[in-house]
């Protein structure tokens, strides 16, 4: 157990000067000898935890974004999340704009997806349990792919537009929409 606790803290230790180092230079300019120096480890205890700098990239997505967004999906609203993900991707700006400027774009991508279709999912269900697993599946890819779409295009702006607005888009574009696709599908099902 003792053990566990110490893998996590020295994760978290990586993570943390990633994004410390990300502050002010790119994640392709990060060597991993680099970061195990400021870090005070050696390379081969960041070999333990990580394959590569891109998988620690993955880990701090998670560990900051993940646990922060997802350990409330049942508690907050859709946009209480999506608000929690701007505010973050806020508050880390240079960390966040490096990863998007990077070959770890597709990494933030990725997460940006994965959490957004955790988003849509309750929306879902909430309007009918009973939908199918198919058509839950492709409502949350397809509005997953928008809500991810417009955050990539704030990234690419470098964060001008306030989050409000984005969130204020999202809202006019998921709320009515999904209950009109979900109670189609279920209209279509009964004829």
């Amino acid at each position: 157990m003792m053990l566990m606790a110490t893998s996590d803290q020295t994760k978290m230790q990586l993570a943390t000067t990633l994004k410390q180092l990300m502050q002010h230079k790119p994640l392709d300019r990060i060597t991993i000898a680099e970061l195990s120096a400021a870090t005070h480890v050696n390379r081969n205890t960041f070999y333990y935890h990580f394959e590569d700098i891109y998988g620690l990239l993955k880990w701090t997505l998670d560990a900051d974004i993940g646990r922060k967004v997802m350990q409330n999906l049942g508690a907050a609203t859709w946009e209480t999340k999506y608000r929690l993900v701007l505010d973050y991707i806020l508050a880390n700006q240079a960390f966040c704009l490096n990863a998007f400027n990077s070959v770890g774009r597709d990494m933030l991508e990725e997460f940006l997806f994965q959490s957004a279709t955790d988003m849509v999912k309750p929306v879902v269900l909430d309007i009918d349990p009973t939908t199918p697993p198919k058509m839950v599946a492709d409502i949350c890819n397809f509005y997953g792919a928008a809500i991810v779409g417009q955050v990539l295009l704030w990234l690419s702006q470098s964060l001008q537009e306030p989050e409000a607005a984005l969130i204020k888009r999202a809202d006019l574009m998921l709320n009515g929409s999904i209950a009109f696709i979900v109670h189609k599908q279920a209209h279509n099902k009964r004829t």
